[in-house]
C-alpha cells in the first residue's frame, strides 16, 4: 500500500489502531510514521500533503501491525520517556511509568550525598532509569544498581553511557541486596557507613498476572512484576535486608502497588526496626510513594 500523503498514512494507521482498542490511536500512528520518516512530531504535522517514501511507509506498517498486535509502544520504538530524558527499552526490560517520576522527586528530597555516605543502592534497576535520574541531579552522588537478570543491566549500562553518567555508576548482577551482604545479616561496616539511600521499584503484582494489563503480562519480563501469590514477596524480602544494611535516620524508598500501603506497613512494623513510614498518593489517588528511616 502507498500513501501519497502524510495525511493518508495516518488516518490508516488511526484506523487499524482504533479497530484493535488502543487508546490514544492517532498519537500513536504520529509518533510511529515520525520514526519511520525521520521527523519529530511538529516536523510530521507540517508535512501532512507530503507523500510517504516507500521504505518509510513499509516501516511504518509493520509498526501499526505489531502495534494493533498490543506490542507496547515504547518497544517498538525502541525507547521510552522518563522525566527530562530518554532511555533505551527493549523486549526482556521492564519499561519505565510516569509514577516512579514520583518516587525519584521523593526519593531526592531525602538524599543529599556527601563524601562520607556518597552511595545510595537503586534494587531492581531495570531500564536503569532511576540510577540515572539520581546522578544526573545529584552530581557527588554515586549509584549502585542492582538487577538479576542480564539483559536490563546491558540496557541499563548503555543509557548510562549514553546519558554521560556511567562514570558515576557501579551495576551489580545479583538478587535484590544479596550482593552486598544484606540478605542475612548487617554487611561490613564500610559498606554501611557509605550507603545513605536504598530505593527500590520492586515486582509487585501477584504471579498468576490477574488485574495485571495483557500488554504487561504478554510482553514486559514476568520477573519485572511478578512477585508471589500477593505481589508481595519482594517487599518481604528486602525490607528486612534494607533494614540489615542502613544505618540508623538512613532511608527507603518504595515504590508501591494498588492497595499494597497497609501491607507493606505491616512488613515494616514486623521488622521491627523501622520509623513511622510517610506515604503519598500519585495523581490517581493511589497511595504509591513509601518513605521510612531506618530506627
Amino acid at each position: 500500500m502507498d500513501f501519497p500523503r502524510v495525511a493518508d498514512a495516518l488516518r490508516w494507521g488511526e484506523e487499524i489502531l482504533t479497530a484493535e482498542g488502543i487508546n490514544g490511536p492517532r498519537i500513536q500512528a504520529t509518533l510511529l510514521l515520525g520514526d519511520a520518516m525521520g521527523f519529530n512530531r511538529a516536523q510530521l504535522l507540517a508535512n501532512l500533503r507530503d507523500p510517504v517514501p516507500a521504505a518509510a511507509a513499509d516501516t511504518y506498517r509493520r509498526s501499526i501491525r505489531r502495534r494493533a498486535a498490543h506490542e507496547p509502544l515504547q518497544y517498538i520504538r525502541g525507547r521510552a520517556p522518563f522525566l527530562d530524558f530518554e532511555v533505551e527499552v527493549g523486549p526482556g526490560v521492564f519499561i519505565p511509568r510516569p509514577e516512579t517520576e514520583m518516587v525519584v522527586e521523593e526519593a531526592l528530597s531525602l538524599w543529599q550525598p556527601t563524601a562520607q555516605t556518597p552511595w545510595a543502592v537503586d534494587v531492581g534497576t531495570g531500564s536503569g532509569i532511576i540510577s540515572i535520574a539520581l546522578t544526573r541531579a545529584r552530581p557527588a552522588g554515586r549509584i549502585c544498581p542492582i538487577d538479576r537478570s542480564p539483559t536490563p543491566l546491558v540496557t541499563a549500562r548503555r543509557n548510562a553511557t549514553n546519558l554521560g553518567v556511567a562514570d558515576r555508576i557501579a551495576f551489580i548482577r545479583g538478587d535484590l541486596l544479596s550482593p552486598l551482604g544484606a540478605d542475612q545479616h548487617e554487611p561490613d561496616s564500610g559498606v554501611r557507613q557509605t550507603v545513605g539511600m536504598v530505593i527500590s521499584n520492586p515486582p509487585y503484582a501477584p504471579e498468576d498476572g490477574r488485574d495485571v494489563d495483557p500488554e504487561v503480562s504478554d510482553h514486559e519480563p514476568r520477573e519485572a512484576w511478578a512477585a508471589g501469590p500477593e505481589g508481595m514477596d519482594a517487599y518481604a524480602r528486602l525490607i528486612p535486608q534494607a533494614a540489615n544494611l542502613l544505618l540508623p535516620g538512613r532511608p527507603l524508598v518504595l515504590e508501591l502497588g494498588y492497595g499494597q500501603a497497609d501491607l507493606v506497613t505491616d512488613i515494616l512494623a514486623g521488622d521491627g526496626r523501622w520509623q513511622e513510614p510517610r506515604i503519598l498518593p500519585d495523581f490517581n489517588e493511589i497511595p504509591r510513594t513509601l518513605t521510612v528511616q531506618r530506627a
